[in-house]
């Protein structure tokens, strides 16, 4: 009777008066020796007659060698197998301070899958584009070790060779591939990698920033269109640098993408180091890409640093004619308009010549811009920009624009400077309204309400015509706010604000119900000590205590209008509000970013407003004078002496989509109290924490 590996082994060892682990020792040694082409069964039935146990058995003791059979230690492995995955190569730094490179592909047989690691020259293999999913590669000379996941993991050293489809008879035994290429219509937020074809549509220019950690990162992105949609692709570090052969119209694909959300929850495909991104992939892949046709972009589609834009938008605000000075001296002119369509809002800032065309634009009138470029603003969002290249077009007679509708959304999905909104909440207390005077020596009045829903609470206030209507709302009431904004509040969380062009309903008829004032109350979420470790989602309100090892030197203040509360614009005209539309005296906000750490992990903290004056002990005034007599932000951050400070912070979490990452929002900063830590610390050991 034909025995399996175990019992061979249990049969040889009660026969011969063997350890176990000598004789597994014995068995791994018979395998190197015949060049992995004998099987686990084959090794033992040889080594058991050596030790004189002979078994019957029907097949042959040879047979090539599958990816079962690999066990980390074995050398001189010869294997046959399909490409499943092409995993770039990448730099890093021996320890000599030499420089090596390293890249892998995922290889399976019918017996299963098994990564395999090429090392410097080796990897050439994949940039010269010689591997390629789905091909069949015969592997000789690898070795066996333990990978990081502890499974098995070819590597592929100096003596190791890899051919491409090669002319060899275990071809025929090796399953076809599995293909994993998906539509863009069928991506979704559990799919972890993806291979995606398409066209490329738009991209944008190379854009540097900073890591948390110090070290320099890339990022450029591009629009990817098949016959079912486009998406967004991020294209991180090394993969950025492709962006530079990408024309317009260029079919590409994309291995090993991964799927994440982004602006507005749409999904997003990223291209970091684990991916891959092919030229003009072979014609079977490409049939069924549409054309590529010239289209205009919608503005919900704008992305930092885009070369060349072209748009079709329609006025909604229109900011009067600014005169400036550039820095040689020389002087310009400046028009920003807000256009909007049915996807969003941008603004548009039309410079010199251009400048002059705008200001004779109206509200609803259509925009067709061609050969525009794109920058990112203050507030975070692209802007568009019509320079000398540009090419305007007014109310084109074969142009049309669909009209923007408020997005509905929850208070607790609320961001700064979001626009168009339609929020639905309970009225939980009433501010009266108050006078103030402008720059100019007009009169305005403001008022406030705090609303809440199921998702939380935020203050929002009325302006101008809007401040009288509290006289009609009590506590309970239920208030629907159309075509508002939100903005950045005094203790850093968003706020919403209800200006000239938006609309209050008190007390609509809604389809959902809305929690009662009480419960409302009741829900807001308690403050938990907690370690930076256990902070792994958004919106959790926690309390952390750390010790800030790094500070980021950002310009320390920006700038509101004291009249709307709206954050100012672009660099060139900063002193110009938008909502209220003309020139006003900005009033200045503290803002702070530095990196806390706790000794379990470290996470990015942002304070805003009063919360950052209390941490510097300084009123806003004071910190923009400091900043405008020092203008090394090194020297300025060294004033405010922050590094090495040990501090409890209280906020939610939040994810910063422009860095990728969880940011602490806070709210509250105390500074630690030995005794009432101690005191704290001693409660949590008697209750056994």
């Amino acid at each position: 009777m034909e025995q399996n590996f175990e019992q061979m082994v249990q049969g040889i060892i009660a026969h011969a008066k063997i350890s176990h682990d000598e004789l597994m020792q014995r068995i791994r040694q018979k395998q190197d020796e015949l060049s992995g082409f004998v099987t686990l069964e084959g090794a033992a039935n040889i080594v058991g007659r050596e030790l004189g146990v002979v078994f019957e058995k029907k097949e042959s003791e040879v047979r090539p060698l599958r990816v079962e059979d690999l066990i980390p230690g074995m050398s001189k492995v010869d294997i046959v197998a399909r490409v499943i995955r092409v995993y770039e190569p990448r730099e890093f730094q021996r320890q000599s301070g030499k420089a090596g490179r390293v890249g892998s592909l995922s290889i399976r047989d019918k017996t299963g899958q098994v990564r395999i690691t090429l090392w410097n020259d080796k990897t050439s293999l994949i940039e010269g584009d010689e591997v390629r999913k789905g091909d069949v590669v015969q592997v000789k000379n690898a070795y066996v070790r333990r990978g990081l996941d502890k499974r098995p993991e070819l590597s592929l050293g100096m003596r190791g060779s890899l051919l491409v489809n090669p002319d060899d008879p275990r071809v025929s035994d090796l399953p076809p591939l599995v293909e994993t290429k998906v539509r863009v219509a069928d991506l979704k937020p559990e799919l972890v990698e993806v291979d995606i074809v398409g066209r490329v549509v738009a991209t944008s220019d190379i854009r540097e920033f900073e890591r948390s950690d110090g070290r320099k990162g890339k990022v450029a992105s591009l629009m990817l269109m098949d016959s079912t949609g486009q998406v967004r692709v991020a294209l991180w570090d090394e993969r950025a640098e492709l962006v530079k052969d990408l024309g317009l119209g260029t079919a590409v694909k994309l291995e090993n993408a991964s799927v994440r959300p982004g602006l507005r929850d749409k999904l997003e495909l990223s291209l970091g180091s684990r991916g891959r991104l092919l030229l003009n992939p072979p014609e079977p892949e490409v049939a069924g890409l549409p054309e590529f046709v010239e289209r205009m972009l919608k503005l919900e589609e704008l992305e930092a640093s885009m070369p060349t834009v072209n748009l079709a938008a329609r006025v909604r605000r229109k900011l009067p004619l600014q005169e400036f000075k550039r820095d040689d001296g020389t002087p310009g002119r400046v028009t920003s308009v807000i256009l909007m369509d049915e996807t969003g809002t941008a603004r548009a800032s039309f410079w010199d010549g251009a400048a002059e065309l705008a200001q004779k634009l109206e509200p609803d009138d259509i925009v067709l811009l061609r050969n525009a470029y794109t920058r990112i603003g203050l507030s975070g969002k692209p802007e568009v920009h019509v320079g000398k290249v540009a090419r305007v077009e007014v109310n084109p007679s074969d142009v049309t624009v669909g009209a923007l509708e408020p997005s509905r959304i929850k208070i607790g999905e609320l961001e700064p400077t979001m626009d168009a909104l339609e929020v639905i909440g309970r009225v939980i207390e009433v501010i009266a309204p108050r006078e103030f005077s402008r720059a100019d020596g007009s009169k305005g009045k403001v008022s406030s309400i705090t609303i809440g829903d199921q998702t939380g609470t935020t203050r929002t206030s009325l302006w101008h015509e809007h401040a009288d209507r509290v006289a009609d709302i009590k506590a309970g009431d239920i208030v629907r706010f159309i075509n508002c904004y939100s903005t950045l509040g005094l203790f850093g969380q968003p706020e919403l604000h209800l200006g000239k062009q938006g609309g209050l309903e008190l007390n609509p008829v809604i389809s959902e119900e809305l929690p009662s004032t009480d419960v409302i109350k009741m829900a807001m979420p308690v403050l938990e000590r907690t370690s930076i470790a256990e902070i792994q989602k958004e919106g959790m309100r926690v309390q952390v205590r750390g010790t800030v090892v790094r500070v980021f030197h950002r310009r320390p203040v920006f700038d509101i209008c004291p009249d709307c509360g709206r954050s100012l614009g672009s660099v060139d005209t900063s002193l110009m509000c938008e909502e209220c539309g003309k020139v006003v005296t900005p009033e200045h906000r503290v803002v702070l970013s530095f990196m806390l750490d706790d000794g379990t992990d470290n996470l990015r903290v942002a304070l805003f407003g009063k919360v950052a004056e209390q941490l510097l002990g300084m009123g806003t005034q004071q910190v923009f004078e400091l900043f405008k007599d020092t203008p090394d932000l090194a020297e300025l951050y060294d004033k405010f002496k922050l590094v090495g400070r040990e501090l409890i912070l209280a906020g939610t979490t939040r994810h910063d989509k422009y860095f990728d990452q969880l940011e602490l929002r806070v709210s509250d900063v105390q500074f630690p109290e030995p005794k009432q830590e101690a005191q704290a610390l001693l409660e949590k050991i008697k209750a056994g924490e």
